[in-house]
């Protein structure tokens, strides 16, 4: 069970984005995709044993409700949140993640990130598997490892 963030993703100006509870989210989104017009998405979610989270968060952003569970928030109220869960978090990851973008003007390698709203710091978030929860350092390796499905984690990209 978890709650999650659902984004209607197509006026980046005016973001329109859901807080909801599901056992199943991906199920969820199909639904309300089917009496949308526009395109949705899942940006993130917390798993959670009930609803408390869910309602906590309406109370929170009551002054942003639109309608039902529907509110005016940006995606950094949603990044906050999902950084305020860490080990029970986890965003949506870009197919695309990782890939070279190109170089900067101080000939720095940019890629893509994995998050499609905000950039994240690489080591707050998993490129693979989306976690929240943090990375550990392997000494043999010599590099980080995501903690919930041990992707290697490259600082230097």
């Amino acid at each position: 069970m978890c709650t999650y963030f659902i984004i209607e993703n197509e006026d980046s100006d005016n973001s329109r984005i859901k807080i909801g509870f599901s056992r199943a989210p991906n199920d969820r989104i199909i639904q309300l995709q089917t009496g949308n017009s526009r395109k949705l998405a899942i940006m993130g979610w917390v798993e959670t044993a009930d609803q408390s989270h869910e309602k906590q968060l309406h109370k929170k952003y009551e002054k942003y409700r639109l309608n039902g569970e529907w509110f005016s928030i940006e995606p950094w109220n949603v990044l906050d949140e999902l950084k305020t869960e860490s080990t029970s978090s986890f965003i949506c990851v870009q197919a695309n993640v990782g890939e070279f973008l190109g170089c900067d003007n101080d000939a720095v390698p940019e890629y893509i990130g994995p998050w499609e709203w905000l950039d994240t710091e690489i080591d707050e978030f998993c490129p693979q598997c989306g976690w929240g929860g943090g990375v550990h350092y392997n000494s043999a390796l010599g590099l980080e490892n995501c903690l919930r499905c041990g992707y290697p984690i490259f600082n230097n990209l």
